[in-house]
């Protein structure tokens, strides 16, 4: 039965988004809608967030629901997203507070994908003492799904063994819960950023001494265009970090290190960061060609060990909304099965081995993005040509 529209209503919450959300198909199979959803208190008492549905107002079929700790774990004060300062209370928003919750929603098919994504919050006020508690529940924000597709991509690398690290979707990683102001503006530049490090067959990031650069596999490797594109920034000079300790940051100008940025289509650019000084052979203007080599990796920039920072976003600033991307080709191998892994510490491993299971369905991927801690099988840049790149 059609649910009947009683006109307008005061919720006492109030709703918007940090994106325009679309979908991507993932390593898993499932396509995912990553985005956020900002909630503001709008009532006097503090109101504690119980849970967060969402879900297709054409068919009113849940789509996600978080409630109980899978909600306080996806739920932080703006406050707490840009520090990093967590409060104990992750639901409770103060009068006037806000608060961001990180979603991941998944449709095994493209057909059950919704037009428009509709939620339901349901919450409770905190009086003072001696007042009762009212508990509401509210429709906001309603939200397009977009419909272009992500862009397709040709390898980043020439070949070889590489891990999916700080990836999509669902899991606290600094790239997925990166929120920023920028001029005024909260973006998540990193949401669909993966940090890749080569691995040898004993999925290995480093051999020897991790307080060199040249132990890790990953220094030096070729960085090549993943698509045909035009050269708009580029920044070399920036010296290498010693790992393996986090460096102390630079200024937000400088946190990418020497990079290099393509336009790769219309609002869709795409980052290559952490690259090794003087290794850059392109120049602002140029037009390349996939495949063709822009540079060589290194650990210039905010960067603890040697990996390839490499993020798709809508302008030429590395601080812009982040978009979804898929790769045209490549064989999943199987999965790093320990969280937390990253640049900031895996040269502190007491050996450079990581824990590594194979895929339960090991084989090539067409267009699909790689999922966190992924590890896969680049073609090599010769094999890599054999697929035009298609933009749709």
């Amino acid at each position: 039965m059609a649910e009947v529209d009683s006109g307008p209503k005061f919720t006492g919450l109030a709703a918007s988004f940090l994106t325009h959300p679309s979908a991507v198909r993932g390593t898993d199979g499932r396509f995912h809608i990553a985005y956020e959803l900002l909630l503001t208190n709008a009532v006097q008492f503090a109101v504690d967030v119980k849970r967060v549905e969402v879900r297709d107002p054409k068919t009113h079929r849940v789509l996600l629901s978080l409630d109980g700790r899978a909600l306080s774990s996806r739920m932080n004060s703006i406050a707490g997203a840009t520090t990093g300062v967590t409060p104990p209370d992750t639901t409770l928003l103060s009068p006037s507070g806000s608060a961001v919750v990180w979603l991941d929603v998944r449709a095994r098919r493209k057909a059950d994908l919704p037009d428009v994504l509709q939620h339901r919050v349901v919450s409770s006020t905190r009086p003072p003492p001696g007042e009762e508690s009212i508990r509401f529940s509210s429709r906001i924000g309603r939200v397009l799904l977009r419909a272009r597709e992500p862009v397709e991509l040709g390898p980043p690398v020439r070949g070889g063994i590489w891990t999916a690290l700080e990836g999509c979707c669902d899991y606290d990683t600094h790239h997925r819960r990166g929120l920023l102001v920028v001029n005024g503006n909260e973006v998540v530049s990193q949401r669909f950023a993966i940090d890749w490090i080569m691995l040898d067959r004993r999925h290995r990031a480093w051999v020897g001494d991790p307080d060199r650069l040249s132990s890790y596999l990953s220094y030096g490797q070729p960085l090549i265009a993943a698509a045909d594109g035009k050269v708009i920034i580029v920044r070399d000079g920036s010296p290498d970090q010693s790992p393996p300790d986090n460096p102390i940051p630079p200024s937000v100008p400088e946190l990418p290190g020497n990079r290099v940025i393509l336009r790769v289509g219309p609002g869709t650019y795409l980052l290559y960061a952490h690259m090794r000084p003087g290794s850059v052979q392109v120049h602002v203007g140029e037009r390349v060609r996939r495949g063709q080599v822009l540079g060589r990796l290194g650990n210039s920039g905010n960067s603890a060990t040697p990996h390839l920072h490499l993020q798709v976003q809508t302008t030429r600033n590395f601080l812009s909304d982040g978009l979804p991307f898929v790769f045209n080709r490549f064989r999943l191998l199987g999965h790093i099965t320990e969280r937390g892994v990253s640049d900031e510490n895996i040269g502190l491993r007491p050996n450079g081995k990581l824990p590594f299971a194979p895929a339960r369905r090991p084989g090539t991927r067409h267009r699909r993005m790689p999922l966190d801690l992924d590890v896969v099988r680049f073609p090599d840049a010769k094999s890599s040509t054999e697929r035009p790149v298609r933009w749709r």
